[in-house]
């Protein structure tokens, strides 16, 4: 590794599995100080422990334990140089049997969550030379399919959201988006673990493959580094060629 996360603070959301721990794991070998937050405190103890880094139970959708999440990594690492809201929730249902249940659901974990993580990390942020947000959304929020209203519908919001974070926030923060496609975490084991749905899934890839963790967590590292120090209201879309757009 090369060390390019020496030196700086991030709390990362949803890092007890997938995508979030993918990302926990990758900033750690590049030498980051980390405070994980997921609402899953099994995994989430052994994750931070492994990486020897401070985890806190959280529930996104909460304000008040988000807050509390917060003001205990923001203590454990002594300020905040940046952050990655990863945790999210999957419902897939026609548009005509959608429940009000799932949509709250999905909009409260998947737009409200990290409205609620950036609002209480925002004086951290602010008060870092350079401070970087990055938020994990979906191809869903990019294109219409079948059966996501409510999660393409927070997706999209949260693109959005991002967006209009960086017209508020810079010169001094950037925010930026990651839009994942299939990508092997339990999300989408209903897919993956399924021959024929794993086929179908690849068929419509350039890369005729599906994503790993690994993947987003790289496209992480660059909005969360120098690397990408020009760039911010955007999103990379890590989906192996589907998305055309």
């Amino acid at each position: 590794m090369t060390g390019r996360m020496q030196g700086r603070r991030l709390i990362i959301t949803g890092a007890a599995s997938g995508m979030g721990r993918a990302i926990a794991e990758l900033f750690a070998a590049e030498g980051a100080a980390l405070a994980l937050l997921d609402r899953d405190e099994g995994r989430l103890a052994e994750v931070a422990e492994r990486l020897a880094v401070s985890g806190h139970v959280c529930d996104v959708a909460q304000a008040s334990s988000v807050d509390a999440a917060v003001a205990a990594s923001l203590e454990s690492l002594g300020g905040l140089d940046g952050l990655v809201n990863a945790a999210g929730v999957l419902a897939t249902k026609h548009a005509a049997e959608f429940d009000r249940e799932t949509w709250d659901r999905l909009i409260a974990v998947n737009l409200t969550g990290p409205f609620n993580v950036v609002r209480a990390a925002l004086p951290a942020l602010q008060a870092a030379d350079r401070a970087t947000i990055v938020n994990i959304a979906s191809v869903s929020g990019l294109m219409p399919m079948a059966g996501t209203s409510g999660y393409s519908a927070s997706k999209a919001g949260l693109i959005m959201y991002t967006k209009c974070l960086a017209f508020d926030l810079g010169p001094k923060i950037r925010a930026n988006c990651i839009c994942p496609g299939v990508i092997r975490t339990e999300m989408t084991r209903y897919l993956w673990e399924n021959p024929e749905h794993t086929q179908r899934a690849m068929d419509r890839v350039a890369l005729k493959a599906l994503g790993a963790p690994e993947d987003v967590a790289r496209a992480a590292l660059y909005f969360s580094t120098e690397d990408s120090a020009f760039t911010t209201g955007t999103e990379i879309v890590v989906d192996g060629g589907f998305s055309w757009r």
